[in-house]
């Protein structure tokens, strides 16, 4: 006799006459369905959790006073627009800048080989109005093949005007290892191969 299939009644005779006893095979899980069946619990509960953080404001997005929605004056919708614009320049992803070429501390840092190029190029600068755009000693690792441009926090937009002063496509955050170098300057040029 073959043996019964899985889930299938399994028919078995004690002796003649007496009446058939049907007997069930219980069906064993598998240990790693049970770990799967956790880590998708695991998911969920992750995800449940980010969409939690999100929408309480962890996000990116506005508040809807900002954008004059909800019950709010125009004096009101304004001031806390210029909070959230103030509350970006402090992380330094404002556009809006409040200092001066000729105050602006600007630090030119020579990245590449060629002698003499940050001197050159922090002179272009005070031609430019940049009156505080200093060479400094030291070269940033590596060698730059394009000149670039980095910001301190805040200081995104002035260090856009002095991009735009030396035909730079666009500034960029400033590095650890060149804001050691920095020191208290807001923008710092990093002269590249382009400039030599």
């Amino acid at each position: 006799m073959a043996p019964p299939r899985r889930g299938t009644a399994a028919v078995e005779r004690r002796a003649a006459g007496t009446p058939p006893v049907r007997r069930y095979r219980t069906e064993r899980r598998s240990p790693g369905r049970a770990t799967v069946l956790v880590l998708v619990g695991l998911a969920v509960v992750i995800a449940v959790i980010v969409a939690v953080v999100l929408s309480s404001g962890g996000g990116k997005g506005g508040s809807s006073s900002a954008n004059g929605a909800g019950p709010s004056t125009t004096g009101a919708t304004h001031t806390s627009a210029q909070a959230t614009t103030t509350a970006r320049q402090a992380a330094g992803g404002g556009a809006a800048s409040t200092t001066s070429p000729a105050q602006l501390s600007v630090v030119v840092l020579n990245g590449t080989t060629t002698t003499g190029l940050a001197h050159r190029v922090s002179e272009e600068l005070q031609q430019h109005g940049y009156m505080k755009a200093a060479a400094q000693t030291g070269q940033p690792p590596g060698t730059n093949q394009v000149t670039v441009v980095e910001y301190a926090s805040g200081h995104r937009a002035d260090a856009q005007r002095v991009a735009r002063s030396l035909g730079v496509a666009q500034a960029q955050p400033i590095e650890g290892t060149v804001a050691s170098m920095a020191g208290s300057a807001s923008v710092v040029v990093i002269v590249g191969l382009d400039k030599a």
